[in-house]
């Protein structure tokens, strides 16, 4: 998974590359052409590009400066908080909201997404990395609109359901194949690593609770009752539940880990 700074915006152009950029002319002035350059460098990035950006340099400061169990009820906090009883009552606030801006393409996507979180065409976000989804899912810094977080915390949990479901079925494959799980667990292990900070404080001592489960085996080479899948699957349908909690998915039909 990429680093914040190797983020790259749904334009494809890199957010903190500054060097790739476009420069303006020289002029005779040092000083007007540092400014011009700097007016280029602004007018290069997407609006969305520099407030992915904005909210890269906000949730590393909130990461450095919180302990990990304090990532983790932040996190919480902030899921409950989109979709919750407070969300329920006042969503009509939150549909009628209009960005403080005359730029086109905020007001576009903020529009766009209010109208995914009614059910009505698609999310905004959807072409984002797990990254750039979570950086504007947990910004609490207000340069996106509540509906547009909301929409790519929906986005996020539509990913994991989709991951969750082929891990599952890869961890009863293997078992039924080896009677171990080993590569397996090991896989999670490295997708919950690779999670920014604050999703990954969300699964506690993950690494060795999952970490104990490598090499064991149950010698009755059944699905039925397994304790090693069940560990597993109530590990990674952890975070699933917890969505489920704080919002209800758009189809009511549509459950965490189930079908697309």
């Amino acid at each position: 998974m990429s680093k914040i700074s190797d983020i790259n915006a749904a334009s494809g152009a890199p957010l903190l590359n500054i060097n790739a950029l476009p420069r303006s002319r020289e002029v005779s002035s040092q000083r007007t052409g540092s400014f011009s350059n700097e007016v280029d460098t602004k007018l290069a990035l997407s609006v969305l590009s520099r407030q992915l950006a904005g909210a890269a340099e906000r949730a590393a400061v909130r990461d450095s400066q919180l302990s990990r169990q304090e990532l983790a009820t932040l996190g919480a906090r902030i899921q409950m908080d989109l979709g919750g009883v407070g969300y329920r009552l006042t969503k009509p606030l939150h549909d009628a909201f209009v960005p403080d801006t005359d730029d086109q393409e905020r007001l576009a996507r903020a529009e766009q997404a209010t109208a995914f979180v009614n059910g009505r065409g698609d999310n905004p976000f959807k072409a984002l990395t797990l990254e750039q989804l979570s950086l504007i899912g947990y910004d609490e810094g207000g340069d996106f609109t509540y509906n547009e977080r909301l929409a790519a915390s929906r986005e996020l949990g539509h990913r994991y359901s989709l991951w969750s479901s082929a891990i599952v079925e890869k961890a009863r494959a293997e078992y039924q194949s080896t009677g171990y799980q080993d590569e397996t667990i090991r896989e999670v292990i490295a997708y919950y690593k690779a999670l920014p900070p604050i999703m990954e404080a969300g699964f506690g001592n993950y690494e060795i609770d999952l970490t104990l489960l490598i090499g064991k085996t149950d010698q009755r080479q059944s699905s039925e009752d397994d304790p090693l899948i069940e560990v597993i699957l109530k590990t990674v349908r952890k975070l699933e539940d917890e969505a489920e909690k704080a919002h209800s998915p758009i189809d009511p039909s549509i459950k965490p880990g189930g079908p697309a």
